[in-house]
């Protein structure tokens, strides 16, 4: 197990999470809670391998495609649509894996860390895209 490393790429992670946390509204705050739970996560079940599969990791890529995909159909927020498809694109990688294709492997690990900074880069326009409405809903007069 490497742990967690504090890197540009992990700064730039927490930064994302912590302005969707406080700019956005409370789907964009679930965001956040699901993100950084991956983030945590992931160190702690790279370990647990079939031969050199990393199926936990897998689950969880799965897993957070399921939740992201499911908030995208019944939230109606933007930002969700395109991190779910940055974590398909991501989860498509660890199915491409089963396929024993050695000389793919650092473009699947280069691919799941270009995805995860695109959600994170799309996690900033959904803490816009929360403010933005709230901001709305605000200057709203009440109905009468």
């Amino acid at each position: 197990m490497q742990g967690f490393v504090i890197a540009p790429f992990n700064v730039f992670s927490a930064l994302a999470l912590v302005t969707l946390a406080l700019f956005g509204g409370r789907v964009e705050r679930a965001g956040a809670v699901l993100f950084a739970a991956v983030l945590l996560l992931t160190p702690l079940i790279d370990g647990l391998t079939v031969g050199s599969y990393r199926w936990a990791v897998a689950l969880s890529s799965l897993a957070l495609f399921g939740v992201l995909l499911w908030g995208a159909l019944t939230r109606e927020r933007w930002w969700l649509i395109f991190a779910a498809g940055c974590q398909l694109m991501a989860l498509s990688t660890h199915m491409v894996a089963l396929l024993r294709v050695d000389s793919l492997q650092w473009t699947m690990v280069s691919i799941r860390w270009f995805s995860w900074l695109f959600m994170m880069t799309i996690a900033l326009f959904g803490a816009w895209e929360g403010w933005a409405l709230s901001r709305i809903a605000r200057r709203r007069p009440p109905p009468a």
